[in-house]
């Protein structure tokens, strides 16, 4: 089970923007107890700063690529990678210092670890790093180890996408259920073991890096052969040996030609091989499928007919109906076992052959439901085995083809070898060109092995899929569950969450892989019934906050089974008035769920209704409590707040005492 974090506190001191409470302790310490935490501020104190440093201080210094930008992970591996430098001192740019001297501390468990990690606020370096109480070498390569064992996860990339997509709820955030390759990506990480996980990952990468080397070596492969066309096409002929090399050059490019007409062709049957190989292998389930239900009749029906039998008499009857064998001398008898299975479909005594056996008692097997059951095996052998045919004629073609390729290479090959003999004879000029020549048919045989590759490794991951995908799909009604008592909470228009798998290609060439992944049905205005929502921008901004919050709660609260943290960047900005209350209900709920759950909250001091309701709901109903973290008082105050500060103040008290009518009722 993977391991989600939970944040316990946060100390930041020296730090310009946050210099404490005037006479209380320098710096900003926060303790996250279970529930909520509410950052309470107003424009330019530091909220969003303070939810990037929590950030910061889990991933260090590394991210996904372009996905910290809030574009979508795409097709592309979660692969972490150093930021650029520029971007490590987000923090020192906003104050005079540079933050030269300021330390963060941050606390948090995770699974059954708990870490302590300090960095440097300028440049994020980690400066200490203790996990269960024992000091560990404060290298990024070392906190990253503690964190993917700890968090049980393969990769690195994999703990970033938790923080990104699940943990952290930024204000420029993309909406993780419109985005089907994070999610497959997330349910991968989060519901297969630890070792599938990374085998994903794995073949994943290998073919998004074949696939671009494929397309790189195609892209020289044209460039070569414009240049050489225009040297060949500049230059004079030389009388010695020329027929010679002309015929055979002539008959080299028709049989090249050739090749590449044979390597298009293998290319369609390797297509058509994979599309019969899935379908056949469909069938098979399908068959295997069917016989296990009538193995299931027959041995209940068995069970029924030997009601005070042992189970080794039990057993005897129920292998001679399934290996045709008797299990006491070890004979063939075909015929006594298609007689059983006769006697036992109609519901006839298997031993005797009457029909006196009652069969009602702890079964509601009938004559019609084993026939049904049998004749739908029959349809589904019948049906695998014309598709194994097919399979087969399709090997066979292939063999064929991939046969006629490998003579007409060698073929190539030897005559390559007379021309070079030829060309030895010939002026330095000529040889040079020849050498071009050679070097693009050992780059056109190069780029068709890898092309090969490229299919047989999508194939290998295709059927990786389709064997790992049903261990997910075990989640699926857990998360749909959970999904609906959330969006339930926000919502009035019914909300669905489908099981829909996205069919992608991996790279930028190849059939398309169906990969896990949820869609989002929804009513609405001119919808009687939930209708496909494909994107974001087919519901209002808050049905899409409430749905993407909806869906990473699910995915927390069926995954994480030791509680885990979600932190919200400005909640408020789009809820309607009427829906404040529901949100702050369902807010609450997740906040409390398990005891290890923490909300954290920021919002701008603002006379709107879900803070005051989160807080009243939570029994927070003063500014003092110590799961309010009131930048007001703590963070350098601002023009505006020290030239409007009587008003500030008066607008918090009023924020507070609605919190603490809200607590009463």
């Amino acid at each position: 089970m993977v391991g989600l974090p939970v944040i316990q506190r946060l100390d930041v001191d020296n730090y310009g923007l946050y210099p404490g409470p005037e006479g209380g302790t320098p710096g900003l310490h926060v303790e996250f107890m279970p529930g909520l935490t509410l950052v309470l501020g107003a424009n330019g104190l530091g909220k969003t700063t303070l939810v990037t440093l929590l950030f910061r201080m889990l991933t260090g210094p590394f991210d996904i690529p372009k996905v910290s930008d809030g574009e979508a992970l795409g097709n592309k591996s979660p692969e972490s990678a150093e930021i650029p430098r520029p971007e490590r001192r987000i923090f020192a740019a906003r104050v005079v210092d540079k933050a030269a001297e300021a330390l963060a501390g941050l606390t948090y468990t995770l699974g059954t670890r708990h870490i302590e990690v300090t960095r440097q606020v300028h440049s994020l370096e980690l400066q200490s790093l203790i996990v269960n109480g024992v000091e560990q070498e404060s290298t990024e390569e070392r906190y990253q180890d503690v964190v993917q064992e700890a968090a049980g996860l393969a990769f690195y990339g994999d703990w970033i996408l938790i923080l990104r997509h699940l943990v952290f709820y930024f204000e420029d955030r993309r909406a993780l259920v419109w985005d089907p390759v994070a999610q497959s990506q997330l349910l991968r990480l989060l519901f297969l073991n630890i070792e599938e996980s990374r085998e994903w990952s794995d073949r994943e990468r290998d073919i998004f890096k074949l696939d671009s080397s494929v397309r790189n070596l195609g892209y020289m492969l044209r460039k070569e052969e414009k240049r050489l066309a225009t040297v060949e096409a500049s230059r004079r002929p030389e009388p010695e040996l020329r027929q010679q090399l002309a015929l055979l050059q002539s008959v080299q490019e028709e049989d090249q030609e050739r090749l590449a007409t044979l390597n298009d062709q293998l290319m369609l049957l390797i297509n058509d091989r994979q599309r019969v190989r899935v379908n056949s292998l469909r069938a098979e389930q399908v068959q295997e499928s069917t016989m296990r239900k009538v193995e299931r009749l027959q041995l209940e029906t068995i069970a029924a007919a030997f009601p005070g039998a042992t189970e080794a008499g039990r057993y005897i009857v129920g292998h001679l109906l399934a290996e045709d064998q008797c299990i006491t001398c070890g004979t063939e008898v075909p015929e006594l076992a298609e007689s059983l299975r006769e006697r036992v479909q109609h519901l006839l005594c298997p031993i005797c052959g009457s029909d006196g056996l009652d069969v009602t008692e702890g079964r509601p097997t009938s004559a019609a439901e084993i026939a049904e059951a049998t004749e739908r095996a029959r349809a589904a052998s019948i049906e695998s085995a014309a598709l194994s045919g097919e399979r087969g004629d399709a090997e066979a073609a292939y063999s064929v083809a991939l046969a006629e390729v490998t003579s007409l290479t060698a073929m190539i090959d030897r005559r390559a070898a007379e021309i070079r003999d030829i060309l030895s004879r010939l002026p330095p000029s000529e040889h040079d060109i020849h050498g071009q020549v050679s070097d693009l048919t050992r780059m056109r045989s190069r780029l068709e092995v890898e092309k090969h590759d490229l299919t047989s490794m999508r194939d290998n991951f295709q059927e990786f899929i389709a064997d790992v995908r049903g261990r997910i799909e075990q989640r699926r009604d857990s998360i749909k569950e959970a999904f609906d008592r959330f969006a339930k909470g926000f919502l009035v228009e019914d909300c669905e969450l489908k099981w829909l798998p996205k069919a992608r290609r991996i790279g930028q060439s190849g059939e398309q892989i169906e990969m896990p992944s949820f869609e989002v049905d929804l009513t609405g205005a001119g919808f009687l019934s939930p209708a496909r929502r494909s994107g974001p921008e087919q519901v209002s901004e808050s049905q899409r906050e409430f749905i993407d919050i909806s869906f990473r709660m699910a995915l927390m609260e069926v995954a994480g089974q030791a509680g885990g943290t979600l932190v919200i960047d400005a909640p408020e900005s789009s809820l309607d008035a009427v829906f404040v209350t529901r949100a702050a209900d369902v807010l609450t709920r997740f906040s409390t769920t398990h005891e290890n759950n923490r909300l954290v909250v920021t919002s701008n001091l603002i006379d709107g209704d879900l803070i005051p309701k989160l807080l009243g709901k939570s029994g927070i109903t003063s500014s003092s409590d110590p799961r309010v973290v009131d930048l007001l008082s703590i963070a350098a105050p601002t023009r505006a707040t020290r030239d409007l500060d009587s008003e500030y103040q008066e607008i918090r008290q009023r924020l507070f005492s609605r919190a603490a009518r809200e607590a009463r009722t």
